[in-house]
């Protein structure tokens, strides 16, 4: 971990980049396989690589992107500044798009950190009794302005929160770093 940071940030990547821009889904494993939550589930991955990305719309490549399933795929440049600065919070896994051999890395955030601040953020719901799904009851079903606390953060360089997993959370380090070496991606405060 690094030293407790006083501001985070939600990663996504450039919303503002072109239209015909590349999208890419997965990552799959290394023979095709769907690897569901393996890596949006603070696991350690194990299995072959390169990961396969798909490219759901082909056009220019972004240096960092979040596939369909909030998975950040990096560039080379992009990989060694998340390397740089993440530790033991993540695990960078080579991989590669489906249309080429062209080098990828796949960010598989290991923290999930307990910190969802419910006062102070906007629209949270959780799922009741009456969504007819059990096994859901009391997770964050909707959160409209996401709120951490960054006291319980840990000071963790990267993470997802703990019952919203569709976040990447970074701290002010890393986002600063990015910004500084111009990586377009959009970073909303949450802290």
């Amino acid at each position: 971990m690094t030293a407790p940071a006083s501001k985070y940030f939600d990663l996504f990547c450039d919303m503002s980049a072109p239209e015909e821009r590349w999208y890419l889904g997965g990552p799959r494993g290394a023979n095709g396989e769907l690897l569901k939550d393996a890596l949006t589930g603070g696991r350690k991955y194990e299995g072959g690589t390169p990961l396969i990305c798909t490219v759901d719309q082909p056009g220019p490549q972004l240096e960092l992107t979040m596939t369909e399933e909030l998975v950040p795929v990096l560039n080379q440049r992009v990989a060694e500044i998340f390397a740089a600065h993440v530790g033991k919070d993540a695990q960078l896994i080579q991989a590669r798009p489906s249309d080429s051999n062209a080098g990828l890395w796949v960010i598989n955030v290991l923290s999930v950190v307990d910190c969802v601040d419910t006062v102070q953020s906007k629209g949270v719901e959780r799922w009741t009794a009456a969504d007819g799904q059990p096994e859901l009851v009391g997770a964050f079903k909707k959160i409209e302005e996401l709120r951490i606390d960054p006291a319980r953060a840990g000071g963790h360089a990267i993470f997802r929160p703990l019952g919203w997993d569709v976040a990447v959370i970074i701290s002010e380090p890393l986002a600063d770093a990015l910004v500084k070496a111009g990586v377009r991606c959009e970073l909303t405060p949450v802290s």
